[in-house]
């Protein structure tokens, strides 16, 4: 009994196809980030211009291949909000860890992943693609 549990909740198909799509937009969104902080861009502004390229990006794959979302400018207004949100916690967290903690821009980004994969999943499944 235990097995299914675990196996429905960890195995749902939802959940392997937003992870198989968050892998695609972090290495999406990352690439960007990484790109612009490598040609001198401020790592703030570097976020920000991967969050917006990332919008249109992550609509596309998760908003079809995982929530079959096609809610038209009311969805994506939602997405968008949740964006700024992620965008809002990443920044705090990214400033925090390369003033504070003195990490590189590059090694701060990738700790702020996990935090930004789950307020994702969050915001998209309990929000924006919420079922009513």
């Amino acid at each position: 009994m235990k097995y299914r549990f675990f196996h429905r909740r960890f195995f749902d198909p939802k959940i392997i196809k937003f992870l198989s799509a968050g892998v695609l937009n972090t290495v999406f969104g990352y690439s960007v980030y990484a790109v612009l902080l490598f040609i001198k861009v401020p790592y703030l502004v570097a976020l920000f211009v991967a969050t917006v390229a990332g919008v249109v990006f992550n609509y596309f794959s998760f908003g079809r291949m995982v929530f079959h979302g096609h809610g038209g400018w009311f969805v994506f207004g939602k997405f968008v909000v949740a964006y700024a949100l992620i965008y809002g916690a990443n920044a705090v967290l990214l400033r925090t860890l390369t003033r504070d903690f003195l990490l590189s821009p590059y090694v701060g980004q990738l700790i702020c992943i996990p935090l930004s994969i789950l307020l994702s999943w969050v915001l998209m499944n309990y929000w924006v693609y919420k079922k009513d």
